[in-house]
């Protein structure tokens, strides 16, 4: 696998789905999503995991990824019961129901330490999936319970909270103080950017902060923002009731602001 490797690769196979977990380290932090790329899903989830080793970098020290494709038709039922399939092959790898987690499953020869640990948080395709794959640990006796997959029914919100597009934005704030002592709370600047305020990681971050002057934005057409000279605070309103508004996007922007 070409760099940045990833610590540890599972890979799960089955005769109606196809799936990768990616972890660059111990400790990381990512989830799992619903891939359409059959052919190279095992590529674009490399990549994104070296993103998500960079954006979360002031939170845990790297990233991991996971991803699965669903062979044959792809409807809502086949879909969950893809994942489903993936997280059960995931755990039958790191653990026997019902032992404790330093006791490896039945068949299993490791040649390295005990590592029960796994991210699965929500992800693309799978946002509303958290409480399945808690199901599947609590069958297994996982010792994360209901937190396996946050962002379920007993879990967080992580659009509410703005996890990554905090540590993100530390990121971004460091930049500036690095390159001429900029202040971006403070100090007005301009950006542009590729994504939705819609979303749990753009969204929260064109909302951080009131100076910044965002020209341009896009998703995928026709959902495009563009504000040749846009008013901070005007502006930062309006991204604000687009993020409150359920599924939002460009298209919902007032054109008259």
């Amino acid at each position: 696998m070409p760099k940045p490797r990833p610590l540890y690769e599972i890979f799960v196979h089955g005769p109606r789905m196809e799936g990768v977990h990616l972890r660059a380290g111990r400790i990381a932090r990512g989830g799992i999503r619903w891939s359409d790329r059959p052919d190279d899903f095992r590529t674009e989830v490399l990549g994104l995991m070296k993103t998500q080793t960079v954006k979360n970098a002031v939170i845990v020290p790297v990233g991991a990824k996971g991803g699965f494709v669903v062979k044959g038709p792809a409807g809502p039922t086949s879909v969950v019961d893809a994942y489903r399939t993936f997280i059960r092959g995931l755990l039958d790898l790191d653990r026997q129901p019902g032992r404790r987690p330093r006791r490896p499953p039945a068949d299993v020869v490791c040649h390295d330490e005990p590592d029960p640990y796994l991210v699965v948080a929500a992800d693309k395709g799978t946002a509303t999936f958290s409480d399945v794959a808690n199901a599947v640990a609590a069958e297994y006796g996982f010792w994360l319970g209901d937190a396996f997959a946050s962002g379920g029914s007993q879990g967080y919100d992580h659009k509410q909270m703005g996890i990554t597009a905090r540590g993100a934005w530390e990121c971004v704030a460091l930049h500036f103080r690095e390159l001429d002592g900029r202040d971006v709370q403070r100090d007005p600047f301009t950006v542009t950017g590729i994504g939705d305020m819609s979303g749990d990681v753009f969204g929260n971050g064109l909302c951080c902060d009131r100076g910044r002057r965002a020209c341009g934005a896009a998703l995928r057409p026709p959902s495009r923002l563009l504000d040749p000279d846009p008013d901070p605070a005007t502006s930062f309103a309006e991204r604000e009731r687009l993020f409150a508004l359920p599924r939002s996007s460009w298209a919902d922007y007032r054109p008259d602001l």
